[in-house]
């Protein structure tokens, strides 16, 4: 079995209450009502926490394309290994993620490569977090 840590720190938690506080930072077609705002937030929270605490000597970057698992879904999501350990701030709960295919994910860079987007950026700003 996987482990699965949906907020292994202090920087985590910050990351997650500000997502939260500000859900406008999900896009919109990830806006939903009736959930936790982290849940349409993965590639945020994982940029995010990629620059805040590590690197790529630290974690590896990895995104499931839902349609590789069933050719009716679509999207994408976004999450960090390091090792074995699945780091994925999205998730409002670790045994939330007990029957995602994490083997399927493929290593990869972020979309802007290695260095932070712009909503990364202005959220790891509002958090006074370093990058």
């Amino acid at each position: 079995m996987t482990d699965i840590l949906v907020e292994p720190d202090d920087t985590a938690t910050r990351l997650r209450d500000y997502v939260r506080e500000h859900p406008s930072v999900r896009k919109d077609e990830y806006d939903y009502d009736d959930v936790d705002p982290v849940q349409g937030a993965c590639y945020l929270l994982a940029e995010a926490y990629f620059h805040a605490t590590g690197d790529r000597e630290t974690y590896d970057v990895h995104r499931l394309d839902w349609g590789d698992v069933d050719p009716a879904y679509e999207g994408a999501h976004w999450f960090l290994r390091d090792g074995d350990t699945v780091i994925d701030l999205s998730l409002p709960a670790p045994d939330a993620g007990a029957d995602v295919p994490w083997d399927q994910a493929r290593h990869r860079a972020f979309i802007t490569g290695y260095t932070p987007s712009n909503r990364t950026k202005r959220a790891l700003e509002a958090l006074g977090i370093a990058f």
